[in-house]
């Protein structure tokens, strides 16, 4: 869920948007004008971020101001920004002070709009660079991680499934119909899924490594 607005009256872009799934879902706006960029991030609560989005798209002159008092919401001046870099392959979208402290857009396709936002309200001066290398290992990582973790349990677990298992108390069919599935796939075939799981990360990661994506830099100067 998404939505990008930009008012007439008032030079300002509002973006918004949702990531995760689940209980992890968390729900983020962004207000780019002029005068700097306002970010009211992870929200756990729909209701009210959709509230927020409502009472910034109805009152732009006000949204800004608004959305700062947000708890935890984020303002950076124009005169505070040093630079913003966004690798569109990576969905990696950074924002740096003065002071090279910075802080990440969450991801969504929507890290476009708010660069573009950014650079139409506040300029900067462009340049280009290809990403490097840990940034591009970074996500691949992670899901080789969680892929290694959750398929060696999978792995496990067909190991201890037996051909003459019984299964009693509560849930008896689901145990049943577990124990059964697991020792038909076996910790031979399972590894073989597991690593096809694991290759496919793995390849985008060589991939990315070959021929690096490209982040596109905007500075700005004191």
């Amino acid at each position: 869920m998404a939505s990008v607005s930009e008012a007439a009256e008032t030079p300002g872009t509002i973006v918004s948007w949702s990531e995760g799934i689940g209980d992890e879902r968390r729900y983020h706006i962004a207000h780019v004008s002029p005068a700097g960029i306002t970010l009211a991030l992870k929200a756990k609560d729909e209701a009210s971020w959709q509230g927020m989005v409502a009472m910034a798209n109805a009152s732009p002159d006000g949204a800004a101001a608004m959305l700062q008092q947000v708890p935890k919401a984020v303002f950076l001046s124009r005169s505070d920004l040093s630079k913003a870099t966004y690798a569109q392959q990576l969905n990696q979208l950074w924002l740096y002070d003065q002071n090279q402290q910075r802080t990440k857009l969450p991801e969504g396709k929507e890290q476009a709009d708010v660069f573009a936002a950014i650079k139409q309200h506040l300029g900067g001066t462009e340049s280009e660079e290809e990403a490097d290398a840990w940034s591009v290992m970074q996500s691949p990582l992670f899901v080789l991680a969680v892929i290694g973790v959750i398929g060696g349990f999978f792995i496990w677990f067909t190991t201890i499934c037996e051909p003459d298992f019984v299964a009693t108390g509560r849930k008896a069919g689901m145990k049943q119909l577990m124990n059964t599935v697991g020792y038909k796939i076996g910790p031979v075939w399972m590894s073989v899924i597991v690593g096809l799981l694991a290759a496919m990360p793995l390849g985008l990661m060589i991939t990315q490594l070959i021929k690096r994506p490209i982040r596109q830099i905007l500075t700005y100067s004191t």
